[in-house]
């Protein structure tokens, strides 16, 4: 198992809003683009961006569909990014439970 300044410091783990997008995902299992950007509230451009990033490393796929006619992208976590949300999340309550917050720094 990881610790968690290794999360932090990976590209997943490093940014907040790719964070909050995983956290999103974990709530929903799939969504749209469209769903997505007013759910997490980035800019179109920048919420690209960071999904680029969690799929290039794994965490969730993106596949384009036909929904009544028009094209759709569709974003689901993914089993890997599951685990690694569930392996975070685990990280993070063990750091505030030990309160040992000196040895993060």
């Amino acid at each position: 198992m990881r610790n968690i300044q290794e999360f932090i410091r990976s590209p997943i783990f490093s940014s907040s809003a790719r964070v909050g997008i995983l956290l999103y995902l974990m709530g929903v299992e799939k969504t749209s683009f469209t769903d997505l950007l007013k759910g997490i509230g980035l800019p179109k451009s920048s919420l690209y961006l960071h999904l680029k990033v969690l799929e290039e490393n794994g965490a969730i796929s993106m596949r384009e569909t036909l929904f009544r006619g028009r094209p759709r992208t569709v974003i689901q976590i993914t089993e890997e990014g599951k685990r690694m949300v569930n392996e975070y999340l685990n990280l993070l309550e063990d750091y505030v439970k030990r309160g040992d917050h000196e040895s993060f720094l």
